[in-house]
């Protein structure tokens, strides 16, 4: 038996509504994550290639909660690498939980006939798609060489 149980059926308009609202959210919070994570993998990016041809002795400068700390370069690839394997395995389980709920979405949207204004049946999907593809530019370095 699980532990969630499947929320009622909507009784009223002001029901589907608002519960079509909060699916709204919990999909652009979910939306917002993943492009936090993937700026936070092209940073990583960006942070191994600069610093992988360099020799392991050379000291670089790395940003740990907010505090500058001297390292050297065999010390901090590693760590960035394991951080980078981290945060795609955990991109790839938000990017799942993201499809998963905006099928579901769709589905309830489909449903109850919902159509939201300024947006033509399936235009939602079609901007959420043009917008994953997109790469945050302004990114931040954490590591210095």
């Amino acid at each position: 038996m699980s532990t969630q149980s499947q929320p009622r059926e909507p009784q009223s308009e002001q029901e589907v509504v608002q519960r079509f609202s909060a699916m709204r959210q919990e999909v652009s919070a979910l939306y917002q994550k993943v492009s936090e994570l993937d700026a936070d993998l092209q940073e990583h990016d960006l942070v191994i290639k600069a610093i992988g041809g360099m020799e392991s002795k050379r000291k670089c400068f790395r940003l740990v909660g907010g505090v500058l700390v001297e390292r050297t370069v065999g010390e901090v690839l590693p760590a960035v690498t394991t951080n980078k394997q981290g945060i795609t395995g955990i991109k790839e389980q938000l990017q799942k939980q993201f499809e998963l709920k905006q099928n579901e979405l769709k589905a309830f949207q489909e449903k109850y006939k919902i159509s939201v204004r300024g947006e033509e049946p399936g235009q939602g999907q079609q901007a959420s798609k043009a917008a994953e593809g997109s790469a945050n530019k302004g990114a931040i370095q954490g590591v210095l060489a």
